[in-house]
């Protein structure tokens, strides 16, 4: 089974053309996000949102599992030049040719299976209305159905796990080889370049994954199926200035992309959980145990910077 890591445009969900097979659609002017068609624009389930800490639920849903994550995979990256079906158009994608990825976990009754990787910049997450420099995105797909397009159509078809990138001083050493790859692909649509150096998926995530923000929404991208289990890390990695320009200067149809990301979206009723290890009700309202909580958290933060 094919695996696909694919930066710059992707032919996943493109920014080509629509379902319907005319107009196209961008991130700004004309076609930009607010006139995007179908549900994206009448759904009730739209993704990303703006998440308020304060307001989340939290409680102990379960670990993420990230099974081979930390085996090393050969990735392609291809432009696609913003054109093809829009299902999953992603200006920066990665693919991998490996054994099954999966994910596990989570509140998840089913295993799903890694197809590719993509990057946002800036971040389409929000955390208290501020907005991270860079977001990835991990798209899985449920393994009963035949592939991603087939699973985005039914509920919970889906699950992505994001990371959310503040602006460092320092380079990801883990992005140096994909941002090599793409630079390569700048304006060669349809040509796959293959990275020089093995990706470990595992090294993408920050070292303590074990916190997340969980939520049901959509794709961030036309035809926006309200088919995704959204998992948002809340510990972040870091992504130099230099990196960034990377992204912003690949060259997409004779033109650069400065930026990928869609707006926050209304949450409606929906709720969004916080899990913390061990949190319970109970627990939260024993002084000691929360205390604990808190060093916990705390201990997780400096390891984290450490």
């Amino acid at each position: 089974m094919r695996f696909a890591l694919v930066l710059a445009s992707v032919y996943f969900l493109t920014s080509g053309v629509n379902a319907s097979g005319g107009g196209h659609w961008s991130y700004w002017g004309e076609n930009g996000p607010a006139d995007w068609p179908g549900l994206c624009a009448k759904g009730e389930k739209q993704s990303p949102i703006n998440i308020i800490p304060d307001d989340t639920i939290k409680s102990d849903i379960g670990p993420l599992k990230f099974i081979r994550y930390d085996f090393a995979y050969y990735g392609k990256v291809v432009n696609t030049g913003h054109s093809g079906r829009p299902l999953l158009a992603i200006p920066v994608q990665i693919t991998l040719n490996s054994i099954p990825i999966l994910l596990m976990g989570g509140g998840l009754k089913s295993t799903y299976v890694l197809e590719q990787m993509h990057l946002h910049w800036g971040a389409e997450h929000t955390v208290d209305g501020t907005r991270d420099a860079m977001e990835l995105h991990l798209v899985h797909y449920d393994k009963k159905y035949d592939n991603v397009s087939a699973a985005a159509e039914h509920d919970k078809g889906l699950a992505v796990v994001a990371v959310l990138f503040e602006q460092g001083p320092e380079d990801h050493g883990n992005l140096t080889t994909i941002l090599k790859a793409a630079e390569s692909t700048s304006n060669a649509i349809g040509v796959p370049v293959k990275t020089q150096t093995k990706i470990v998926p595992l090294l993408l995530l920050p070292k303590d994954h074990t916190t997340y923000y969980r939520y049901d929404g959509s794709l961030t991208t036309p035809g926006c199926q309200e088919s995704v289990v959204w998992f948002v890390l809340t510990e972040k990695q870091s992504v130099s200035d230099f990196q960034l320009k990377v992204l912003r200067n690949l060259q997409v149809n004779n033109d650069t992309l400065s930026h990928n990301f869609r707006p926050a979206q209304k949450l409606g009723s929906r709720k969004v959980y916080l899990h913390l290890d061990g949190y319970s009700t109970a627990s939260s309202s024993n002084p000691r145990i929360k205390l604990a909580l808190t060093m916990v958290l705390v201990s997780r933060y400096l390891f984290n910077i450490a």
